[in-house]
């Protein structure tokens, strides 16, 4: 092997790197475990202090200990949620803050780790306020605020409410003309009856409701939560999101309600609003004449005031608070007629050291506390002076002006137009990207607008030169610079105060797209994993006790060599889930199946490497010979069988989402490892000893001989074959087209009915969802269950499809719901239904369709890669028949027994990764036995075509039973160990391994077989 060293040092590094990357979960994890017991000894606090009466939580949330069962549990969250806010910016581990920490770990999918649920409800005021000509008509204005104000105190549908209040008011006025824009009447036309006009409304809440899943998909994306499970509700304009692994609820809960519409409006300066802000800031005494009172700010410097009011540098800053710097000096001062009103004790005003009121956008500042005090005074003076046309907004983040440990908000005004839209807005931006301001050192954002954002900011600017400009988004101001002259170009920066992670956050909530229109959360909750907490648990305890099992048996089959193997294996499951925490790949249900068959893949290759060895051992080579022609004549085998997998995963990653893009990426990054495990390290650890004289036994005294003069009739036998496949395939297309496979709630929908117990529950989840299947019977089918904790031991959502196609049949889910729940009183307690609704599929049809273009694709690209590879069509068609086969009969197993085995074989996306797994597994064992087939053909002329394959197929009889073996074990001690939460889609793949191993030397090999059977043999040539 040349260039060891190199080699070696690449291999340590590899290791190095993935220890490192790995660390990070076990910090992050170490954290949250710590935040979990400081959470419980507070919450232990808050109860001992409560005395009976209800509590505050963090989170703003009342909860009473006595009379509230999920008391702790929500206490326990609010104050998790508090403590890891807190750690976010903190440096926990090697420089990095704990949030960095968590960007860094292994992320686990709802099915094993649960996270957060969110409800999401379209703000459907807005949303036709936004389609308002002139929100200000009081044609509209009227009837809009009657509505709102209905709409808040009793619900209802907005839109139905408005279009009454209007129909009310003005009867004899068209409601078309307060919508009649350019847009809408092009496609309504201005003569529009109101019912058209309400029925356009109506589907302007669908279509915005559809650009609201896009958006929150890919800002839920970028911002690190990956797999997140999202259901629509067009009758309530809602979006229903499950998010995996979420602890810092908060911030989630503030990025997901961003509308992400950044806007551009001119800002008032101080000097404009000097008069508006006098009135409020001093108020007389009772001994002050009116006079005296319109005196105190005249237009000239006034000596009274100049004592009264905190003095700022042009920075901006200040050693004291205005209320502090107010203190009467002398007995002149203590008889004075004015003083500062309640209004300037929460406002620090921005003046000059002249106590002027500055050429500058930044008004004044104060406390977070103070802001919404603010707010409501500001707003009523607005009104009270008939100032239309301005907004108060503060700034997005707080100022230090000087005062110790208190941080301060800057105020803002901006000038809005008459139609209540900003000139340059969301719609026009094109592409954000991380900046750098090199006038102020600054991170910041660039953005680029499209052909009208570009036009319309370059007149804004040109005729507002010397005015400063307000960026803001959701209410906030971000940066408020100067205009200096026409940006023309549709270029432009946001700078500001940004760290990193500030900057990156706001660019990509810029590039998932502006909200048509505000979003409210109006719930939210934690959930529990899908497959169970403890479910969870064990299936991790029995893979690592079945791949010590299949370490035990490698090394009982091939001895040291074995050990070697061993050590390779594991090597390789560290570097998987190293790249897995690099990448930010999520690791779901799917992914663990990618796992598995990255395992049987790597064990494949060292299997494939040691039977060559033993071979040329057998022929009387050397050690060291033996070694080096044993890894060149694997090496083919190992590389075709690897690249059609790879060809399969690419394709899939491209075009699957959820758990067909979570399977392809661990699949993907497997193949990878298990090729450089296999083929490098293990040469590396067998050359070292080599070199030092220490000898490999690639046999112990049991497995010496084995398949050694092995000769099953493969081909002799194969009608005999082709029979039993027919008739499985014939049964499994019968079994699909009668009893049909049983969609989970996930494909089919259905309804969802959060219930709380008296008694816990969340530790019992399977042993439920199998009651209430038990119960919810439909002609000899059960109903597809889902039992999910959420918030507490206590609550759980259960989610079934009982009854779907059946009009009217809400109240007959309930009872019979609450009739399988009150079979089991005596353990848990009376149940009760807080609250229902229904769910819509969440695999959508686009998924299913990407999912079959992945498949199709991964078919084609098999075929071709295969004929290019072995130059023949007929391998290339044996393989996809083959394929083929294995599925079918999956399919069809799960078909006919699904409702009569022990447990779940409902289909659903953990499914779907299984059928996957079969086929990559099937491809797999098929493409080693042809590689094989193709060196048996080339090597030996002399015998007849069949006796060639059939020796082929017996010479890698040994890998075969081998790789398949090591894999079911895995399979099967998970399947043994398992509490039922995942029986079924192991099963799948115990099926699928099982058939996979069949069908490439009973099925593909004998295909190939009677395909070449007309070809003579000085026409095979290798590839």
């Amino acid at each position: 092997m040349r260039n060891k060293g190199f080699f070696w040092f690449f291999t340590i590094l590899l290791l190095v790197v993935s220890i490192y990357q790995i660390s990070f979960s076990f910090i992050g994890g170490g954290i949250e475990k710590e935040a979990e017991v400081l959470a419980t000894e507070r919450v232990e606090a808050l109860k001992a202090s409560a005395n009976g009466d209800s509590v505050k939580l963090p989170n703003g949330t009342f909860v009473n200990f006595s009379t509230n069962n999920e008391a702790e549990a929500l206490a326990k969250a609010a104050f998790i949620n508090e403590i890891l806010k807190e750690k976010n910016e903190e440096e926990v581990f090697l420089g990095n803050t704990f949030n960095e920490v968590k960007g860094k770990s292994v992320s686990l999918g709802l099915d094993l780790e649960g996270g957060m649920s969110v409800t999401l409800e379209l703000s459907m005021s807005d949303l036709v306020q936004n389609a308002a000509l002139n929100p200000r008509d009081l044609h509209f204005k009227k009837p809009y605020e009657s509505a709102l104000e209905e709409f808040n105190a009793q619900g209802g549908d907005f839109i139905d409410i408005f279009v009454a209040k209007h129909q009310e008011m003005y009867p004899d006025r068209l409601l078309i003309r307060e919508f009649s824009t350019d847009d809408v009447v092009s496609k309504i036309t201005n003569k529009a009856t109101d019912e058209e006009t309400k029925e356009y409304l109506r589907s302007l809440s669908e279509g915005a409701l559809d650009g609201v899943e896009t958006i929150m998909e890919n800002r839920i994306n970028q911002f690190g939560v990956a797999q997140p499970n999202i259901t629509k509700d067009d009758n309530a304009n809602r979006l229903y999101i499950e998010l995996p692994g979420v602890k810092d609820q908060a911030t989630v809960r503030e990025r997901l309600q961003s509308t992400a519409n950044l806007e551009f409006y001119l800002a008032y300066k101080g000097q404009e609003l000097g008069g508006f802000f006098n009135e409020l800031l001093i108020e007389r005494s009772d001994d002050v004449s009116d006079d005296e009172f319109e005196d105190l700010f005249s237009e000239e410097e006034d000596t009274t005031v100049t004592e009264d009011v905190a003095e700022t540098t042009e920075e901006d800053t200040t050693e004291m608070s205005l209320e502090e710097e107010l203190g009467m000096e002398n007995d002149a001062e203590e008889d004075t007629s004015f003083r500062l009103s309640d209004f300037g004790k929460m406002f620090q005003v921005n003046i000059d050291a002249e106590n002027r009121f500055q050429n500058s956008p930044r008004l004044g500042f104060s406390k977070s506390s103070d802001t919404s005090k603010v707010n409501k005074i500001l707003n009523e003076k607005a009104e009270e002076m008939m100032l239309e046309n301005i907004r108060f907004v503060w700034g997005a983040k707080s100022d230090n002006i000087g005062v110790s440990d208190t941080l301060y908000y800057t105020l803002y005004a901006m000038k809005i137009p008459q139609d209540l839209k900003a000139r340059v807005g969301g719609t026009d931006i094109e592409n954000a990207r991380l900046s750098f301001d090199p006038n102020q050192s600054d991170r910041g954002v660039s953005i680029d607008m499209s052909d009208r954002g570009a036009e319309e900011w370059g007149k804004m600017t040109s005729e507002n030169v010397g005015n400063f400009i307000a960026i803001t988004m959701d209410n906030k101001v971000y940066s408020a610079p100067i205009i200096n002259g026409a940006i023309t170009g549709g270029q432009t920066l946001i700078s500001g105060d940004f760290t990193v992670a500030e900057a990156q956050n706001l660019t990509n909530l810029l590039n998932a797209g502006a909200l048509p229109a505000p979003c409210i959360i109006v719930d939210e909750a934690v959930v529990g994993p899908t497959i169970g907490e403890e479910n969870s648990r064990s299936g991790l305890i029995s893979f690592a006790f079945a791949l010590a099992l299949v370490l035990i048996y490698m090394v009982f089959y091939y001895g040291r060599a074995g050990l070697v193997a061993d050590i390779a294996l594991i090597m390789n499951i560290v570097l998987i889930v190293g790249f897995l925490a690099a990448f930010g790949a999520v690791l779901t249900l799917a992914g663990i199946a990618g796992i598995v068959l990255t395992i049987g893949m790597s064990v494949d290759a060292n299997v494939l490497i040691f039977e060559r060895v033993r071979e040329e051992i057998r022929e009387g080579k050397g050690m060291k010979l033996a070694i080096k022609d044993g890894y060149s004549n694997a090496l083919s085998s190992i590389i075709d069988a690897n690249v059609t997998t790879l060809l399969v995963a690419i394709v899939l990653k491209t075009f699957g989402t959820g758990p067909i893009e979570s399977f392809a990426t661990t699949l993907i990054i497997g193949i990878f490892t298990s090729v450089f495990a296999a083929v490098v390290i293990t040469r590396l650890i067998f050359e070292s000893q080599v070199s030092k004289n220490k000898g490999f036994a690639f046999t112990t005294s049991i497995s010496k001989n084995a398949f050694t003069n092995i000769n099953l009739g493969f081909i002799k036998n194969r009608k005999k074959f082709y029979i039993v496949s027919g008739i499985f395939v014939l049964a499994g297309i019968i079994a699909i087209s009668t009893r049909g496979l049983k969609p989970s709630v996930e494909f089919a929908g259905g309804r969802t009915y959060e219930t709380v117990f008296e008694k816990p529950v969340g530790q019992n989840v399977e042993e439920l969802t199998e009651v209430i299947r038990n119960t919810l019977v439909v002609d000899e089918s059960k109903a597809s269950v889902e039992v999910k904790v959420r918030n507490s031991d206590y609550r759980v959502e259960i989610a079934t499809d009982y009854l779907q196609n059946v009009p009217n049949s809400e109240a007959d889910v309930r009872k019979d719901l609450l009739a399988a729940l009150a079979s089991v009183e005596d353990d848990y307690g009376v149940a009760t239904i807080e609250n229902s609704r229904s769910v819509s599929p969440t695999v959508s049809e686009e998924l299913q369709k990407s999912s079959s273009i992945a498949i199709i694709l991964s078919l084609i690209i098999i075929f071709v890669y295969i004929l290019i590879r072995f130059g023949k069509w007929q391998y290339g068609l044996g393989a996809i028949v083959a394929m083929s086969h294995d599925v079918i009969i999956v399919l069809g197993l799960f078909a006919m027994l699904h409702g009569i085995l022990p447990f779940n074989m409902e289909v659903d996306q953990a499914f779907i990764a299984a059928i996957l797994t079969v086929v990559g597994y099937s491809i797999n064992d098929t493409v080693v036995v042809f590689d094989r087939i193709r060196e048996f053909l080339n090597k030996y002329r002399r015998k007849s075509q069949n006796d060639i394959i059939n020796d082929a197929i017996n010479s890698t009889l040994g890998r075969t039973i081998n790789t398949s073996l090591s894999t079911f074990i895995v399979l099967l001690t998970i399947f043994i160990f398992d509490g039922g939460a995942i029986k079924g889609f192991v099963f799948a793949l115990m099926i699928g391994v099982i058939v996979g191993t069949y069908s490439s030397v009973c099925v593909a090999t004998p295909i190939v077989a009677d395909l070449l059977k007309k070809k003579k043999n000085d026409e095979i040539t290798e590839a």
